[in-house]
Order: structure tokens, then sequence, then C-alpha cells
């Protein structure tokens, strides 16, 4: 259930191997259709927000993480939404990446790689121009 007039969002920032997880939403996506962005999307009402990290990271790429903890949080509008987002750092535990109907494609990627993906998705454009956190949190563990 949505409560009128406010949102929340997650974006997950998977780690495996050193590398992190990208997913290119479909063409069809009524939103950034064929940008890459971090896998993700709304945290339902009376969600925890590190549960609904996980539970996307199910629904969206087929995998299992280990939530490690929150990055940072900021404000945006979203559809004439207020909307709080989320940016969480997670370790990749297992799973074949299986994808939704959202995507059409995934990879993994160094740190250098997700500085340079294009097109990148307005979240991801957003993480990286106006969140200097992610570019500093991409060097940890």
């Amino acid at each position: 259930m949505k409560k009128e007039g406010f949102g929340a969002g997650i974006h997950i920032l998977v780690k495996r191997d050193g590398k992190f997880l990208v997913l290119k939403r479909s063409l069809s996506d009524s939103s950034d259709p064929g940008c890459w962005d971090l896998p993700g999307g709304g945290i339902r009402y009376k969600e925890k927000p590190l549960d609904a990290a996980r539970r996307e990271a199910r629904e969206e790429a087929g995998i299992e993480i280990n939530v490690i903890g929150i990055i940072d949080m900021w404000g945006k509008m979203f559809e004439g939404t207020w909307s709080m987002e989320s940016l969480v750092s997670a370790d990749y535990i297992t799973g074949e990446v299986a994808l939704s109907k959202e995507h059409c494609e995934y990879k993994w990627v160094s740190k250098e790689e997700l500085e340079v993906i294009e097109p990148k998705a307005s979240n991801l454009k957003a993480l990286f121009n106006i969140n200097e956190s992610l570019i500093g949190i991409l060097n940890i563990r």
C-alpha cells in the first residue's frame, strides 16, 4: 500500500569479487528505458528499508545479498510525489542472475567502469553527480 503524497525508494550497490552489479532497464520501461542502473525499487508501506533491499535484489536479479548498511539518504520528486531515497551497500551471497521483465541485460563492472557506464539512468546519474558518498564507498571492503 502506498501512502498518498510520499514514497520511498532503495538503491543497492551489490559487490561481488570487487565488481558491482548494474542492470539495464528494458526498452519498454517507463523510466529511463535502455539505461544502466543499480538494482532497487520502491519500499513498500511499513516495510523496513533493508528488507526492501533484499526483496528487490531477489525480484530484479534473482540473487541473495547480505546488506552491509545504509550509505546515504536523500529526498527527490518522483512522478509528482516526494520520495525519500536510500542507497545501501551489500555483498552478493548466492544465485544466478535472473532478470525481471523490468530489465534486459546485466553486468558486473569495476569501479572505473561504473563511473563511466552509459547511458546512465537518472538515479545513477544523480548518485554520481550529487551524492559524493557513492564514489567514496566504492573503495571500501
